[in-house]
Order: C-alpha cells, then structure tokens, then sequence
C-alpha cells in the first residue's frame, strides 16, 4: 500500500513473510514527557556533520506535520531517518535487509537467537526481562520476506534510552549461544529429557510456531503463491522457516548470516518523536558503528523479478478445517498478478487506488461480478494489494468454492477486467475512494509514528524515495490531474496491468483429508533421517547438551546488569478530559472536548436488555446485515456510496459491558460508531437516521449471500487467533459474563450459527432480525458519546436525537443484567475442543473478583509476576510453545493461556503447578521483582489514546478518572503480602466450581487418569 500503509498500525502483511517473536503493545501514563522546546531539531542543517553522520536532507511533511532529516553515516554508509513530531510516544528501530535464499528460517531464528543475550546484557531473553522494567508502549521484533526490524516506542526519555541500549546490543553485539539457538530454533531432544534411553523428536520454538502458522490454509496459500510469483530470489523461500526444512540448520550458518547481514552498511535506523536526537546519534556512533568499516550490501540487493511470457498455474494442497463449509466447497482460487517495481512511489500509490475500486464494497466491479452471484464464501484475506515486497502483487482470492467453479470464475474475472476498460469506474465510487484517503489523513492514531515505520519500511529497504511516499497530497493531486486531463486514464491503467499483463497466476487449493496424516508421517521421516546415522556417542552428546540447555533455562540470571525505570518514573495521577453529560430528549449523553483535528466521532449503546435469549444470539449477525441491505429511501448499493464519501464507515457490534462492582453482572447492547469530517456531519446523522427508520429488511436473497460471507468470515482465523477462542471459552465455564461473550464472539457462536444455517430458513431469519432491528433502534434504549472540537456546538445532534423513533419505555442507564453458570461440585469442568491442526492452545479459568475489589490490583501484579518468573519460561523456553502466560480479564476471572502448544496435559499440569510455584516462591521474590510486576501492570494502565477514542472506557464501562484514580494507587501499594494472601485465596484454596479448562486441538488427547476432572469433547463438525 501506499497511503494506506503509512496509515496502519500493522503492515500489509502476506502470510508467513512476517513472523513476530512477541506482540506487545500497551501505553502507559508517565511523568517524563519532553516539551517542544527541549527539542533539537532546529539545530541540523543541510550538509553538516554530526557524531559520524552527515545530514543530507530536511523536509517539512504538512500532511502528517513532520519534520523528515535523513542522515548517512560516513563510515559505514548505514542511513538514518528521524521524522520529528511533537509526540510523546517516541519510536525507535534497528532494520537490517535480510534476503535468505533457502527455507531453513535462517532471518527469524536468528531474529529469536539475538534476542537471548549480548556482551553488554550476557542475561537469557533480556528482552523479555525487560518487558516488566519498562514502560514501553510497544516492543518487538519482526521478520519479513526480506527485511527484520527491532521497534520499540515510549513516552519515557530514560526508558527510550534504556531500550536503545538493549535493541542496539542485541542486533550488533549479540551472544549466539549454541544453547540459545538450539532453545529457538531446533533441537533433537529425548522425550524424557532426563531419561536417555527415550526416544529422540524435534523441538524447538520457531520449529513449533511455524508448525502452528502453517495450521491456517489461508498461510499455506499465501506462501505458496508469493514463492510461485516471485520465484527467481528470496521471495521463492520461506524466511519465517517451513518445518521439514528448519532442522537443516546449523547453528553454523546462523552465525554466519548475522555477520553478512547484521552489519551497519546494510542496516536502516529510525526514529520519530520529540525526544532530542543529538545524544541518540552520539550513542549510536560511538559505541556501534564507529567501530565498523564500510561493507558493501550488495549480496542483499533483490533485483526485480523477471517477467513471464505467459500465465500459469498451480495447485495446492490442505487441510479439511473441521469448524468450516463441508468438505467439498473448501477449495479456494486465487488470481495473481506481479505489477510494479515498489520504488515507483506514485505508480504504488496508484496501483493501491485502482485496486481499492476493483474489489472494495458492493459498487466495485469484482463484488458484483464475483461475490454477488453467491457461489463462493467471500474474498480470501489476501484478497487487496501487496506492497511489502520488491515487486508488488495484486491477488483477488475466493474461498468456499466447489471445484466445478473454478473455470467459471476464471472466466467472470476476465469479463470483468474487459466490462471495465470498456466502460471506466462510476464517479461516485472513485470520490468514495478518495474520500477515504482524505479522512485517513485527518484521523489520528495513539501508534502514528509506529504506523510511519511500517508503511515506509519496504520502501527504504528497496531504497525507494521516502520524502515522496511521505507527500501524499501531491500523489493524490497527481492523480487528480491525471484523471481531469484523459478520462480513459484509470482504464488504460487496468488495461496495461491485467489485459496485457501475462505474469499472472490461478492458484487453487483443495482439503485432502489425509493431509494432516502426511505431515506427521513427514514429521517422523523427518526425525528419522537426524538420528538413524546418529552412533551412540552423537546420541548421548544429545543427551549432555540437552541437558546443558536445562540447567541452563533453570539458572537464575543475575538481571541487576540490565536498566530499569523506577515507581518515580510513573504519574501518581491520572489524565482528565474535558467532558459534559447531559440528555439530549431520553438520550443520556457524554460530550468529550478534545482536539480531533476537523473530525466528529459517534458512538452509541442500544440496549439488548429487553431481548429473549433467542433474539440475543442472532444479535452478531444482525450487526453484520443491518447497514449492507439498504434501507427505506436507498438500495445497498447507493447507501454504501453514500456511506463512503461522507463516513468512515458505519459500525455495529455486539456490547458486553462488564460489571465493575458484580461478578457474572453486565451490560448487554449493541455498540454503533462512525466519524466522518465536520462538514459531512448533517450526513452522517442521516445516514443513522434512515437505519433507525428501517421498516422491513426484505431482500432475502442478498441476505442470503450476506449469511455465507458471514459464516467464511467467522470460522477463518480460529487456528490463528486458538489462545483467544480457548481462553473465552474456559472463562465460559466460571464466569456469566464471559460465557454470554462466548456465545456472541467464541466458538458457542460459531456452533449456534452453523445450527441457524443448516434451517435454510432464511425468509424466517430475516423476519426475526427485522423485529430484533424494531425493537433495539429507538432512542429511548440509546445512550451515546461525542468527541468535538470544543468550539463545536451539538445543535445537529440534537436535531437527530429529536427525529429519531421512540415507541418503547426502555431507559438505557440501567440495563445490567445478571446471570449464572452452571459449574459441577466435585470436578473441574473441562472441554475439549477438537480442531484438525497438529498444534494446542490451551487455557485454565478462576473466577475471583470484579475490578473495583480490593484484590483485583492485587492479582493483576500477580498475574505479570507469574507469567515472566514460572510461565514464560516453563512453557516457552522448556516445553517449546510459542507463548503463554496468566491475565485477569475486567470480569474477574484469571485465564492461563497457551499458543502454538506441543503440549496439552502437560501444559494443564504446569497450570496447576503454579499455586505450588508461588508457595515455594514467594517468600524469595524481592522488592525489585514486585516493582517489574507493577511496571508491566502500569504499561497497560490509564492509556494515552487518540483524540477520537478519548473517555470512550468511560462510555462502555464506567471507567471514569475517579475509579482509575483508586485503581491506581491500589496498583502502587501492592506488596508481597498482598500477593501471598490473593494466592492463598484464589489459587491455593480455589474452590473447584470456579474453576474450568478448555484444551483446542488434534483429537485423541488422554483425559483417563486427571483426576476431579470432568471432560467433554466437543468435534465441532
């Protein structure tokens, strides 16, 4: 992307070409924010010398109000960008370009490895130690197709320059230990590893988690068809590492690579923000890359792919996904095409806007030709344009498809293309594009400088012009222009790009039931080729190593050597907005004060309260249909046209608003949202005035099409996102709240669903969703919140409020509703969801207390205490899962968690044995250990968000500055007799029915010896 790249938090990513070792991202209130005057950016100046760099250029971005100084180190050639705004959330990286050209997974192990350990930080994982001694608002470590970056940000000058250190360290001075790379990578190791006699298997975190990518189809699709377009270089691998070929990897090779690639010459630095720049150049020279001569990085260039003379075509294989469509309409067709080269800033930039028109809502040409004739589940995510790579690719992929289609689509597609060049876009489609990117431009986001690097990043890594992909409002003018003076322009360039564009692939994919078979019986060849050659001494030099890595992961570190911030370094205070509360008619109404940059923000909580638990559960599909059937006075296709060239959007979900002072007590609703540019206001309200005055919803079958895309989109990502699905439904099991979340959001939905549709009934469905609809859009079940410019006055709103339908006397101040969980009383209630992926995601639930009890900050510290002293390091680094950890969700209930898990009853086991843990612990655990709980509790506390999301915990929760004032200092008085007495209470003494557990994976797990359990499996079929 071009415009829209720069303007996401995350990148464009194409399946397995970004792996990230951790996510992390919070914010996190502090006392040390940098004033615009402290800054000194006024003090460069083009063509001079600072610390070993030279400043080559400064440029004032208007669109984004940046100031870019671009900078060349003169001994090593590495560049440097900063992009001063006056932010508080400063952002820092190290990006090195890395071009593997096998599959071993050679650029993310080592990304894992360098992570472990360095000559100034000579600790295991500093950095996950240093999670909990920051205050950062986002730390990680990514591995693309052919760069890897080290981002971190942080509104704390001593933390910024803390992280530089350890980042810095680590990328240019890292340890490399065997053992560490052994840990991350792969190792054989015996299944008992005490006993040497048990037989040999592979392990490994990467190893494990990219068995668990590859669990997803849509993974498998995308990498394969990125390593069939792109073939010639380091595009036709797997850099995040294809299982059967990472334990071809030697540690050897590992070493190696980092010394070709890790090198300042073929390194990119940024940073943005309003911390002073000096000091960081300063640091950078003098203790990194003074020390290095000029290397040149040429054996990193990727040169652009060389064009087919003709199309082709492939077929993949997969797996049967249990939770989807029956087997014979899982099949996919993906239609590719290789474009342009990505350092043509204005011709991405283009190439983004043409396929915006070609497939986005229902007035593009693919959604009419190729969704609305109903005979496939939808898009495939790839669907959109890639620009993460040197060569970019336009793919438009269709999911849920029976095989005797796929000759029909191909033909459909290629009718498209001609009805297109022959006739051009419709006016209002292409102002609705463009619309978009004008409002994205205004709207703000809390990670903007985060959102900077990483729509820029494949641009530099490719050395394309960064200044120009920076000014937008001359691409968008330029296109502007080119459109006025040839109105054939945007079908000249569809002619040139898919007419006569002969690097196209059709990748299609099918499930082979056997699939899952063949790879564990890969799996053992695997593991059979390693040791049948192996002699008995290679065998018990496994054996010692092994066990080397085991004393080593159960050796304490001595962290005293690594920095960390201090409680000073925290606000006693909480932040206040400017806020009125008032009803507007019945409506109770809150009114945020706050700069938004030219934009309005709605948001609105109907309440469901009034609803039979029937109507409850059609509620999610009802928030899907309600704004894509068109309403009274407009078709779907004119009130999405009009939608987008004067709104965001127009959002409807389901609301599960959690009690703050009673367990298994919440708010049930339904949230509705927009924003849209001040002088489209009148617009907006109307548009939310004809879905409130929808009289009958009667296109059934649009409705019908609408319910497949629907059920495609809800059982795609589950394999992805298992820890999510399994840690909802085993808090289902102890709280009522989280199981009415389940049977909305998690697999109890999905279940429900898949009954519903089996009916075909859908003149029925649609009947009951009308007077659902009835019933919730009236203004005396609404409560709503704004965020205005404080010189806005609220007369328009209070024109729509006005009109709006009130036939009903539902007050929605009050529409808490309690509920209970059935729970036995003499076992612990377990499920066992079976899914076809060779991975597990676990999850264990205590139920404890609300958030306004004195224990919750209690547990909350706990929690982080627990997960970077005995889970982070028993389940990852031990058992080899790819994460795990313990939260406390705002409905009280404690949720162990597993991802991409080898294990499953071992994993459980490791659960339980935490009370053991602490008890055996605790009294050991230091004042400093307790102070790097809290500091990664206060990273998630009291956020700094955008102007636009600004009070809005308040509107959903109740969250408001006086109960986040005591929760704070609740926080900071936490001791460790606190945490010995809420461990004594709610996991020593847990009573059994408050207790649940919820295993997602591969069938036949054991469950016949765990005792005062009591276990269902659920097929999912």
């Amino acid at each position: 992307m071009m415009l829209q790249r720069i303007l996401q938090l995350k990148p464009n990513v194409r399946s397995l070409k970004t792996v990230s070792r951790y996510a992390y991202s919070s914010q996190a209130v502090t006392k040390q924010a940098i004033p615009e005057e402290t800054s000194d950016i006024a003090t460069f100046k083009v063509g001079e010398k600072i610390h070993g760099f030279s400043v080559k250029d400064i440029q004032k971005i208007s669109e984004f109000n940046v100031t870019a100084i671009c900078l060349l180190h003169d001994a090593t050639k590495a560049e440097y960008l900063h992009l001063y705004r006056n932010d508080n959330n400063n952002v820092f990286s190290v990006n090195f370009r890395t071009t593997p050209m096998d599959s071993t997974g050679l650029p993310h192990i080592l990304e894992h490895t360098v992570l472990c350990g360095s000559q100034l930080y000579p600790v295991r994982d500093p950095f996950f130690k240093m999670l909990n001694r920051s205050l950062a608002t986002f730390m990680n470590a990514m591995t693309g197709s052919d760069f890897t970056m080290y981002p971190f940000s942080t509104q704390n000058y001593s933390d910024y320059r803390n992280l530089q250190k350890i980042y810095l360290d680590a990328a240019f001075r890292p340890n490399l230990n065997q053992t560490d790379f052994m840990q991350e990578g792969w190792r054989l190791e015996n299944v008992d590893p005490k006993d040497k006699n048990t037989d040999l298997i592979i392990k490994g975190v990467v190893y494990n988690e990219m068995k668990g990518a590859f669990s997803e189809n849509e993974s498998i699709l995308q990498q394969k068809l990125q390593n069939v377009i792109l073939p010639d270089h380091t595009y036709g691998v797997c850099s995040g590492g294809d299982p059967l070929k990472i334990p071809d990897l030697t540690w050897e090779a590992l070493k190696q690579f980092h010394k070709d690639h890790y090198h300042p010459s073929n390194c990119r630095i940024y940073s943005y923000g309003n911390f002073p720049l000096i000091p960081t150049l300063e640091y950078v020279n003098s203790e990194y890359l003074r020390k290095f001569e000029y290397q040149n990085p040429k054996h990193t260039v990727v040169p652009s792919q060389a064009r087919w003379d003709k199309p082709k075509k492939e077929h993949v294989l997969c797996r049967f996904e249990n939770m989807r469509e029956p087997f014979e309409q899982q099949n996919s067709l993906t239609i590719a095409y290789l474009m342009n080269d990505i350092t043509d800033i204005y011709e991405t930039f283009l190439l983004q806007f043409v396929t915006e028109l070609l497939i986005k809502g229902p007035n593009a040409p693919f959604y009419k030709s190729l969704i609305e004739p109903n005979i496939s589940g939808g898009f495939t995510p790839s669907t959109g344009f890639d620009s993460q790579q040197r060569d970019t690719i336009f793919a438009l992929g269709l999911q849920g498809l029976k095989v005797e289609n796929f000759e029909k689509i191909e033909k459909l597609f290629d009718e498209t293309i001609d009805s297109v060049i022959a006739s051009g876009f419709q006016e209002q489609h292409i102002e609705s594009v463009l619309h978009r990117y004008e409002l994205g431009l205004k709207h703000e986001s809390a990670n903007f400088g985060l959102n900077l690097l990483f729509g820029l990043t494949p641009t530099w890594n490719h050395n394309g012009d960064l200044i120009m992909q920076l000014r937008c409002n001359d691409l968008i003018d330029k296109l502007k222009n080119q459109m006025k003076a040839n109105p054939s322009y945007l079908q000249n360039v569809v002619k040139k790009y898919f007419k006569d564009n002969n690097h196209r692939l059709v990748l299609t994919m099918s499930p082979d039931k056997e699939y899952e078979q063949k790879q564990v019986n890969a799996e053992k060849e695997l593991i059979s080729s390693k040791v049948k050659p192996l002699s008995d001494q290679n065998k018990e030099e496994i054996f010692k190593k092994c066990l080397q890595l085991s004393e080593e992961q159960a050796k304490i570190d001595n962290t005293s050597i690594l920095p960390t911030l201090s409680m000073n370094d925290i606000s006693s205070e909480v932040p206040r907005v400017m806020k009125d509360k008032k009803k507007v008619g019945p409506v109770p109404t809150q009114v945020f004060k706050v700069d938004t940059n030219g934009i309005t923000y709605f948001r609105g909580i109907l309440s469901t309260s009034q609803l039979s638990p029937e109507q409850q559960m059609m509620l999610p599909l009802l928030s899907y249909v309600i704004t894509k059937l068109g309403t009274d006075s407009l078709n779907y296709r004119d009130f999405d046209s009009l939608v987008n060239r004067k709104t965001a959007g127009l959002g409807v979900q389901t609301h599960i608003g959690d009690s703050l002072y009673q367990l298994h007590s919440y708010e049930p609703g339904l949230l509705i949202s927009s924003y849209c540019l001040n002088h489209n206001i009148d617009y907006m309200w109307d548009l939310w005035s004809q879905i409130f005055n929808l009289s009958e919803l009667k296109d059934v079958a649009r409705f019908e099409m609408l319910v497949k895309l629907y059920m495609s989109n809800l059982t795609h990502g589950v394999a992805d996102s298992g820890h999510l699905y399994a840690m909802l439904a085993a808090q289902g099991l102890v709280s009522g709240v989280a199981y009415q979340k389940d049977l909305l959001t998690g697999l109890e939905h999905i279940s429900y669903m898949k009954r519903l549709v089996k009916t075909s009934n859908f003149t029925a469905i649609l009947t009951e969703l009308t007077n659902v609809a009835k019933i919730l859009f009236d203004k005396n079940n609404l409560r709503c919140s704004l965020n205005i410019l404080p010189e806005n006055d609220l007369q328009s709103f209070e024109d729509f409020v006005n009109k709006l339908p009130g036939n009903s006397m539902n007050q929605a101040e009050s529409a808490y509703t309690t509920t209970k969980i059935w729970a036995p009383t003499d076992s612990v209630n377990c499920h066992h969801h079976v899914l076809n992926v060779p991975v597990n995601y676990c999850s264990k639930s205590i139920l404890t207390v609300p958030y306004t009890h004195q224990d919750y900050s209690k547990l909350q510290v706990l929690s982080k205490l627990c997960t970077s002293k005995f889970l982070h390091p028993e389940l990852r680094e031990k058992q080899g899962a790819y994460g795990g950890g313990l939260k406390l969700s705002m409905d009280g209930v404690l949720s162990f968690y597993s991802y991409r898990d080898p294990q499953n009853t071992q994993t459980l086991d490791t659960f339980d044995n935490t009370a053991k843990w602490l008890t055996d612990n605790l009294s050991n655990i230091t004042e400093q250990e307790v102070l790097e709980a809290k500091l990664g509790v206060f990273q998630g506390v009291d956020s700094p968000v955008p102007p636009g999301a600004k009070g809005l915990n308040e509107f959903l929760y109740g969250l408001d500055t006086d109960i986040l004032q005591r929760h704070r200092a609740a926080l900071m008085a936490v001791n460790i007799e606190g945490l010995k007495q809420v461990t004594e209470n709610y996991l020593i003494n847990c009573d059994i029915s408050k207790t649940g557990k919820v295993v997602l994976g591969p069938k036949n797990m054991d469950t016949t010896d765990r005792a005062e359990e009591l276990w269902t499996v659920v097929e999912n079929e």
